[in-house]
């Protein structure tokens, strides 16, 4: 079992089940790149990064579960423009088959690792979205706390779904560990942002995240923190 695999998964039609990823590289629409403008974000032409996306499905088979929610989850990637070196992706639930992401500079290894967990990252987020339509998971919305990933308080849904984005990427990276043998740069480069999820995660206060879930929600989050192991990393961070 793995954290993306609960509630009610529902492909929307063969054609879009179907499609690779390749095929749903779109440029971002004029009625949504001025909303993109507004909260900082710049498009990027999708010239020559068709390609880019046929290594990302190729890395999401190995795991097929995964793969099957990212195809039915995500119907158009958008790409966005990022400086070397920095990775940016986005969603949200008005746009609820949409992610935006940028592709790394380089196009060796880690390239393509990097551009896959942005892929996962913003799909996972849709995936909690469809689910959280269907039966509430957060009871008190009012609520904040401390979000490792935004190193700020937030509201409990926003900690909600970092939380299992990340049980998801970590988990995902480790199929990629287990099943493919890396180069020696990406090797160190998965091991390191498995120490830094693992990390990033022990910082959540579980029990004050709790007391804003409803009982579903509750039973969700243990359920993803009970398949995740416990030990996300592999190498000591002083490696790096």
């Amino acid at each position: 079992m793995a954290p993306w695999n609960f509630g009610r998964h529902v492909e929307r039609s063969n054609n879009v089940a179907i499609a690779p990823l390749n095929n749903r590289l779109r440029p971002v629409p004029l009625d949504i790149l001025s909303v993109l403008k507004s909260e900082g974000l710049q498009a990027s032409t999708i010239d020559g990064l068709e390609s880019r996306l046929i290594a990302v499905d190729d890395l999401l088979g190995l795991a097929p579960d995964l793969r099957s929610i990212v195809l039915s989850s995500v119907a158009t990637v958008h790409p966005l423009a990022a400086k070397p070196g920095y990775d940016i992706s986005h969603s949200q639930p008005k746009w609820r088959d949409r992610i935006f992401v940028s592709f790394p500079e380089r196009q060796d290894e880690i390239g393509e690792l990097r551009l896959t967990e942005s892929v996962v990252h913003e799909a996972m987020h849709l995936h909690l979205t469809n689910e959280e339509t269907r039966t509430e998971f957060v009871a008190r919305s009012t609520n904040t706390l401390y979000s490792p990933w935004m190193k700020t308080l937030r509201p409990a849904s926003g900690v909600l779904h970092g939380l299992f984005v990340f049980y998801s990427v970590g988990n995902f990276l480790l199929r990629v560990l287990e099943q493919r043998t890396l180069a020696e740069d990406a090797n160190r480069y998965v091991n390191k942002r498995l120490n830094e999820i693992q990390q990033e995660i022990s910082e959540v206060d579980v029990a004050a995240l709790e007391k804003a879930l409803t009982p579903h929600g509750v039973t969700q989050t243990r359920f993803w923190r009970r398949v995740t192991p416990l030990h996300l990393g592999v190498l000591p961070t002083s490696t790096f």
